[in-house]
């Protein structure tokens, strides 16, 4: 079942799309509930009044409202969902931008993946790397929301510390 917030979303949206301005719908609220105000709703007023009035906009004829669940926002941030090809591709590139002096991987290690609960992510990262992977191979062990700030910092770093072949090819 959606969340309250997402059927106070749809109920709303409904309502402008009808062109049911404030004082009629909290008659219209009372009509389908009996209950004026939404904050007394249950999840069966909720299904009920959004399921009324999406009949009476002709988007359905059920007798249940018809809400989808909410997706997920924003970036991936669990460890199943990996730094895609283009991102590996974008940091390899980045990083040959940038005069290190700790190196890549030690410079996200200490950015990125700080603190007691990414000890092991900094460790396959660091394996990896001593492993003889290099290129888009090497961070493909990063999650998308940590590729994603890698490319931020990387990005900053590339133009603040420009390796020297960059400064003269820009001339």
């Amino acid at each position: 079942m959606p969340s309250v917030a997402k059927l106070r979303r749809t109920w709303f949206a409904l309502l402008r799309e009808a062109g049911i301005d404030q004082e009629d719908r909290h008659w219209l609220q009372e009509e389908l509930t009996g209950k004026p105000s939404t904050r007394d709703w249950t999840p069966r007023d909720w299904d009920r009044a959004i399921a009324a009035l999406q009949r009476d906009l002709g988007q359905h004829h059920d007798r249940h409202a018809h809400v989808r669940e909410e997706k997920d926002r924003g970036l991936a941030a669990t460890p199943g969902e990996w730094c895609t090809d283009a991102q590996a591709r974008y940091i390899t590139d980045l990083a040959d931008r940038v005069e290190w002096r700790i190196g890549p991987v030690a410079y996200v290690c200490r950015v990125i993946l700080r603190g007691d609960a990414k000890a092991l992510r900094r460790e396959r990262l660091r394996r990896n790397e001593a492993g003889g992977n290099t290129g888009p191979e090497l961070w493909k062990t990063l999650t998308r929301q940590e590729a994603d700030l890698t490319i931020q910092a990387m990005r900053k770093a590339a133009r603040v510390y420009p390796r020297e072949e960059t400064i003269d090819a820009a001339r």
